[in-house]
């Protein structure tokens, strides 16, 4: 595995959700011809499902695009889940963030079935430890991985532009607008931030898992880097309006680590959003892309 052209067996976990889908696609759609199960090649993408999604509508596309369907249950003898893995070079994990901690069912019957790389799910811009229960989750993932001396790469991502939607005078931006991300420009509006398109994901997995410098590394990948204020000035152009701006300090925007309940009741506020929202793609709101992997 690592070569261009080698064969390379991807087994995906949350093939169905919103980031398992722009993986596969971007795996699909890679110069590196991953998946299509013919003669002329032996890559090939296997989702790995709960046994009562097998039959799913998702999953019976993912089986029309190539994918192999694997049933699992992890109530099953870790054996069963050790057959399951077997021949898999790559595992990626794309579960949400609800089910974070059921990656660590999967940390040691990886190990134990020879898969040359295991990829946690990430998949947001990271976030330093105290603050969010989520990042947490994930580095209690990373703890696992690592005790298992399980080979791994972690895969960062700029923030979504999904996710900075500005709302406009007109109210035509509100159905895409991410409920915690309001009107509020820090300070001067300047400061720079990596941004990625949910679609680009996939494209970005495809060459890092084929590329073995990034073994045991933690690796960026964004799309664009943009200050609000020019998020901002894409939707005055895209749109014609001027967005809601309320300029703050930064100083003001100062926080102590969240507690345990506090974080609790911010992941529920984010779960209600995360569900209405980050299936929404603006067409009004897209940056260009310069596909850039740091």
């Amino acid at each position: 595995m690592g070569s261009m052209g080698s064969p390379i067996t991807v087994g995906v976990l949350g093939a169905t959700g919103a980031v398992g889908h722009s993986v596969v696609q971007g795996l699909l759609s890679s110069e590196f011809n991953f998946v299509r199960i013919h003669p002329a090649t032996l890559f090939r993408i296997v989702s790995l499902t709960r046994q009562s999604s097998v039959g799913s509508a998702i999953n019976e596309n993912l089986r029309k695009e190539g994918l192999d369907i694997v049933g699992y249950d992890l109530a099953q003898p870790q054996d069963i889940l050790v057959n399951k893995l077997r021949g898999i070079d790559v595992l990626i994990s794309c579960m949400n963030w609800e089910n974070l901690h059921l990656q660590k069912h999967w940390v040691e019957p990886a190990k134990l079935a020879g898969v040359k790389r295991f990829i946690p799910s990430e998949w947001v811009a990271p976030t330093p430890p105290g603050v969010s229960n989520v990042q947490d989750a994930k580095l209690d993932v990373m703890a696992t991985i690592q005790r298992a001396h399980l080979p791994y790469t972690v895969i960062d991502v700029g923030c979504w532009y999904e996710v900075f939607v500005p709302k406009i005078p007109s109210g035509r931006s509100d159905h895409a607008h991410w409920g915690l991300i309001d009107h509020r420009i820090v300070d001067d509006g300047n400061q720079k931030f990596a941004l990625v398109d949910q679609l680009d994901i996939g494209r970005y997995v495809a060459c890092i898992i084929t590329d073995p410098r990034t073994i045991n590394k933690r690796i960026f990948a964004y799309t664009e880097v943009l200050s609000m204020n020019e998020i901002w000035n894409t939707m005055a152009i895209a749109s014609g309006e001027e967005p809601i701006k309320d300029h703050v300090s930064s100083k003001s925007q100062e926080f102590e680590p969240l507690n345990n309940h506090a974080k609790s009741d911010m992941s529920r506020s984010r779960s209600k959003n995360l569900k209405h929202l980050l299936r929404i793609i603006p067409k009004d709101f897209k940056a260009i892309r310069r596909s850039r992997i740091l």
